[in-house]
């Protein structure tokens, strides 16, 4: 078994601490959803209260580890973004 014949999906959950912090994550992020830069993995977001949802489903396991890596760096820089602001 090679990474290509791995198919899946991941969930992940970000607990975060309000509903107006996942709203704008949930706002930063969607373009993101929508465009598609590869066939091998599609992304959804939502939001449930105050945790922002993303569900990946990947055609292998590199497209998986790809796009996983990618939604945890662009909610650390939203999150870091925020956190800058909240300060002034």
């Amino acid at each position: 078994m090679t990474p290509s014949d791995v198919k899946g999906n991941s969930i992940l959950e970000i607990p975060l601490e309000s509903e107006r912090i996942a709203n704008i994550l949930y706002s930063a992020l969607l373009p993101e959803t929508e465009s598609i830069p590869s066939e091998r993995a599609t992304t959804s977001i939502s939001v449930k209260g105050t945790s922002l949802f993303v569900e990946i489903i990947a055609n292998d396991l590199t497209a998986m580890r790809a796009a996983l890596n990618s939604y945890v760096a662009w909610i650390s820089a939203c999150l870091r973004t925020i956190d800058s602001i909240d300060e002034y």
